[in-house]
């Protein structure tokens, strides 16, 4: 490939959009344009090291049984609602009616598709276990799409589904996943960890991610004191004391205040010119699945702190945030809920059980939500709430994300929990029943009874995997690639391509049989550029390896190669030149 004849759009500046290592590099490397906010357009550099990586992925799942196939992007919102997940997700889903009238679903992933495929055509347990697997685009509709292509509302994702007659058969996919995962990210040339996770909104039991520390990573994961032990900041618990909630003290103090237009925590304490710490989050779940058909939750939490699905879902397995209209049909106000003044709501909010964080315990006077549209109490105690929910369910303990100060317990000590952020590069889950039991994926056993798939669901971000190989890998000049994803291997630099004897010399490397067996892809910058240019964008592109065509070294009968991670540079004879890349090649990660 001659560089003039492709598109490599590099940039001597660093785009003021891009916040992190990637992104910048990305851009400036003339991998990628930006279309929208959180779409990206990948140019011919950039796509090369996207295939590179797609192929790696294709490989390992193909060796650990998987099947390909290629699903919809456009899915029935029927199929969606028939699993319950319609309204789980919300407004992170990208959904429309099409000219009929019909609602459609923009596919964010594929178990509701891949459940109802297999469904209609697996029907004995002779034909289990099932592993199936695409490699697509996806979408999801973010909030804030940041990061470049770590967090866009488009991406590639390569996403496996395997179905089974036994949690055994399970356990052992899920093994051959993980196995599979490990080889994938190491030949990417990725330094990943393996931490316990937690599946969110797709559902199941066990459930691991793979992840790249990185200060550009947007999920927070959690050591354990100086052990190995690591895991999601959803799923770390802190240690907490055993208590009951106070019967008595102060109650009845509380006076109501209008609030227009404040309902979050620093909008209200701002106004009220308080505390985030004096105010009393009170978040409302919803729970629709057995045996907790149409119930509501409150989880009672400090303003500043965060609830922790996780930690609800234990207590109120496929517990989720309630709508908005959940929340405003039972009489409350969206954004103003509270565990106090409840006269005049509906019953299922106000007779909702209560989970009720620890440090809840410790405060006094606090805000709380009034249940009405821009009103909130003042001066509340834990004797009000007693008081009003005495006769209701309650659960005391650790339901929040933990924070900088926490302790955990390691082995039966008391240790410190310390934070790092994560690149999320892939995700495997036990799904067990949780789609084939409402989408009635079922399949006849050996004695013919009807019994439900047992499923597991494997995910990887393969756009991340280039991301993170930059984050982990870049240097102040800019990309150093693992050799396994680079774009090409080797780019060979010709100082003057009016010299007929480089471009020979560079011609013949792009057509060496040696090479070509080898797999070894070639870039020649031909381009009427200065040295001093054609080296900075060698350094900013980030070829493994760099063979310089220079007239005084040609002289010589000599060739410069010069090793892009390390610096190290070599001179060698011209007739050797295709044995000595290869060499150097092989040394290179």
């Amino acid at each position: 490939m001659r560089w003039t004849k492709t598109l490599i759009p590099t940039l001597k500046e660093n785009p003021q959009e891009a916040l992190i290592k990637s992104h910048r590099l990305m851009l400036r490397a003339g991998l990628i344009r930006k279309l929208a906010s959180g779409t990206y357009s990948y140019l011919p550099l950039g796509l090369r090291a996207l295939q590179k990586a797609i192929e790696i992925v294709r490989s390992q799942m193909n060796e650990a049984g998987g099947l390909e196939v290629l699903l919809p992007a456009i899915h029935p919102a029927e199929l969606w609602k028939e699993s319950g997940r319609f309204e789980i997700l919300g407004e992170d889903m990208i959904h429309f009616k099409d000219r009929h009238g019909k609602e459609n679903v923009l596919g964010p992933t594929h178990e509701e598709v891949i459940t109802d495929l297999v469904r209609r055509e697996i029907h004995s347990y002779k034909q289990l276990p099932l592993t199936l697997y695409q490699i697509q685009t996806k979408f999801r509709d973010e909030m804030r799409p940041r990061s470049g292509i770590i967090r866009s509302r488009e991406f590639i994702m390569k996403d496996a589904y395997s179905f089974h007659a036994s949690p055994e058969s399970l356990d052992r996919t899920y093994q051959s996943m993980k196995e599979a995962y490990q080889k994938i990210f190491k030949r990417c040339g990725l330094e990943f960890f393996i931490v316990q996770a937690d599946p969110g909104a797709m559902g199941g039991s066990g459930s691991q991610e793979f992840v790249l520390f990185s200060e550009a990573g947007e999920d927070w994961m959690v050591q354990f004191g100086d052990s190995d032990r690591v895991v999601s900041v959803e799923m770390a618990h802190r240690l907490v004391k055993q208590r009951a909630f106070p019967k008595n003290g102060p109650q009845g103090q509380w006076k109501a205040v209008p609030t227009p237009g404040h309902s979050s925590v620093e909008s209200v304490s701002a106004y009220l010119k308080k505390k985030p710490s004096d105010l009393l989050k009170t978040m409302v779940y919803q729970v629709d699945r057995a045996p907790f058909q149409c119930r509501l939750v409150k989880v009672l939490v400090r303003g500043d702190h965060e609830v922790s699905d996780y930690k609800v879902r234990k207590i109120f397995p496929g517990a989720y945030l309630a709508s908005w209209k959940v929340i405003n049909d039972q009489g409350s106000a969206f954004g103003f809920s509270g565990p106090i003044q409840c006269q005049g709501i509906g019953p299922l909010l106000k007779n909702a059980p209560l989970l009720v964080d620890d440090d809840v315990l410790d405060m006094k006077d606090f805000v709380v939500g009034a249940n009405k549209k821009d009103s909130h109490l003042v001066d509340c105690n834990l004797g009000d709430i007693y008081l009003e929910n005495k006769e209701r369910e309650w659960v005391i303990g650790d339901f929040r994300k933990v924070i900088e100060g926490d302790q955990g317990d390691c082995q039966g000590k008391a240790v410190a929990l310390k934070f790092r952020t994560a690149i999320e590069l892939g995700h495997i889950f036990k799904l067990n029943l949780r789609y084939s039991a409402p989408l009635k994926a079922h399949y006849l056993d050996s004695d013919g009874k009807e019994n439900p798939m047992i499923m597991g669901c494997y995910g990887i971000g393969v756009n991340r995997i280039l991301a993170a190989a930059i984050e982990q890998c870049a240097d102040n000049k800019g990309i150093v690639w693992p050799k396994s994803i680079s774009p090409f291997q080797v780019l060979v630099v010709v100082i003057d391509p009016k010299d007929e004897g480089a471009m020979k010399i560079a011609s013949q490397l792009e057509d060496s049989e040696e090479l070509k067996a080898s797999g070894v892809d070639i870039l020649i910058d031909d381009r009427s550029e200065s040295a001093g240019v054609k080296f900075n964008d060698a350094d900013l592109i980030g070829i493994p390896l760099r063979v310089v065509l220079g007239p005084k070294n040609l002289k010589l009968g000599k060739v410069e190669l010069k090793v892009r991670k390390t610096g190290e540079m070599t001179l060698v004879d011209i007739p050797c030149l295709a044995s000595q890349i290869l060499k150097v090649l092989d040394k290179i990660a």
